[in-house]
């Protein structure tokens, strides 16, 4: 390995982290206009406006919010049956309740909410308000990948591949490659990541092959992605996966380490001893064109 990227940090937390954002994010996407053919819906006949309402109140009416988001789930809304589950979870208005939760976040990925599948195989995972249930959690990522769920795959993906580092089923890293080329294929930039490290590290089974190590880090690295910046310029000092190019390896360099990433500024550091002032000057303006036209 040419650089210590194998920390046991955990490799879901970035993308748990990114996914419930996500996750949270559809809850407002989700949200029907109301809008009928002649015109909007009194908020009075409508439980999700009323719901929405009541929860910006100040202080919020959660109970109230609660009761229009069940009257709403009930009619068959997938958002409102999110909203309820969140209600449980966090506790506002009713007791904290992973358990009622977990209910109301199936109903919605059964509805065809899917990030909330890949909710459920979290929280199941990890026994997040809810036993632990390894099985379980596996069943509800599997609904999202089945689904063609991107952002499944990418989650499923990284749990075989944290449980390959662990000595677990080593041999799965190659379901957990295809599950993310295909995400990548979606437009899924995020994949490229994991992508990366089965081909630097050697995860599992997976062989550590430099080309297809440093064609996946230039894809995150060309995405703004910090830290495959800096794996990018280790690669293009080192000449590993590409050639050997100084103020190449200096411009992402610079750009790494200006979004806070170490192995860019270690780099950074040690071609400011190498280079001349003309070259580094070159990367510098190469790093900052590279920025501006990425507005």
């Amino acid at each position: 390995m040419f650089f210590n990227v194998s920390r046991r940090r955990s490799m879901t937390r970035p993308i748990r982290m990114g996914l419930f954002v996500f996750c949270f994010l559809t809850l407002g996407q989700l949200v029907g206009t109301g809008v009928a053919a002649d015109g909007p819906a009194p908020i009075d006949s409508d439980p999700e406006a009323r719901a929405h309402a009541a929860m910006a109140l100040d202080p919020p009416d959660w109970p109230l919010a609660l009761e229009a988001f069940t009257e709403a789930a009930e009619a068959g809304s997938p958002t409102a049956m999110s909203y309820a589950g969140w209600i449980h979870e966090q506790g506002h208005g009713v007791p904290r309740d992973g358990e009622k939760a977990a209910e109301w976040y199936g109903q919605a990925a059964r509805a065809g909410a899917h990030d909330f599948a890949v909710k459920l195989g979290w929280m199941y995972l990890g026994g997040d308000g809810v036993a632990r249930d390894r099985e379980r959690a596996e069943a509800w990522f599997s609904r999202a990948v089945d689904a063609g769920h991107g952002p499944g795959k990418i989650a499923w993906a990284s749990v075989l591949i944290a449980d390959a580092q662990g000595g677990r089923n080593p041999d799965r890293v190659f379901e957990a490659r295809a599950l993310l080329e295909e995400a990548l294929e979606d437009g899924l930039v995020l994949a490229s990541y994991f992508l990366a490290r089965l081909y630097i590290e050697g995860i599992g089974d997976h062989p550590v092959e430099d080309e297809p190590a440093a064609r996946y880090t230039r894809i995150g690295a060309e995405s703004g992605h910090a830290r495959m910046q800096g794996w990018l310029a280790l690669m293009h000092l080192e000449g590993r996966g590409v050639e050997q190019d100084l103020v190449t390896a200096a411009q992402w360099a610079n750009l790494a380490a200006a979004n806070g990433d170490r192995t860019g500024d270690q780099v950074r550091r040690v071609l400011e001893e190498q280079l001349s002032p003309e070259e580094l000057r070159e990367a510098r303006e190469r790093a900052v064109d590279w920025a501006l036209q990425q507005r």
